[in-house]
């Protein structure tokens, strides 16, 4: 009987097993996505012009204009002039509170107003934006119009300024 010696196992060299290597393959294609990403975001925000500031002066646009639309459509019962305080620069807030001092009592076939931010833009401590009006009566056609709007920094906070 002829015994068979057993063969000796055969050793990848060091750093080349069939599991490192696809370890490594792993390590590989997730450091591609994370490339990948990082660049189409980057592109994105580049092509976007997206920067912390234009996100921090749209929302500041979008409030002032949601709090200034629920003042008109409602004759300023609904709204403080104070609640404007805090988007608006200094000039402005009085403006907003001779226009909402007076408190009307609703009358049918008042106009009512939807208003919209576009085309926020930032530079600086310095911005603008354009808020679009459109106005609805009962038995008048809709109208619509777009009128460019100031924004400020001061004391870090955006502002709507120069209505």
């Amino acid at each position: 009987m002829t015994r068979k010696r057993p063969r000796a196992a055969k050793m990848a060299p060091l750093g080349h097993s069939e599991d490192t290597q696809r370890r490594n393959g792993v390590i590989l294609v997730v450091v591609a996505t994370v490339v990948v990403v990082a660049v189409v975001l980057g592109g994105i925000l580049l092509l976007t012009g997206g920067s912390g500031d234009d996100d921090e002066a749209a929302t500041v646009a979008r409030e002032f204009a949601d709090l200034y639309q629920r003042g008109l459509n409602s004759s300023g019962r609904d709204i403080d002039a104070a609640d404007f305080e805090p988007l608006v620069c200094a000039d402005v807030l009085q403006q907003l509170r001779d226009a909402f001092s007076e408190k009307e009592e609703p009358v049918p076939g008042t106009p009512q107003f939807t208003l919209t931010v576009k085309d926020v833009r930032t530079n600086g401590d310095r911005g603008t934006f354009t808020m679009g009006t459109k106005v609805t009566a009962p038995g008048t056609p809709e109208q619509h119009e777009d009128e460019p709007f100031q924004l400020v920094k001061q004391d870090g906070d955006w502002r709507v300024c120069g209505l």
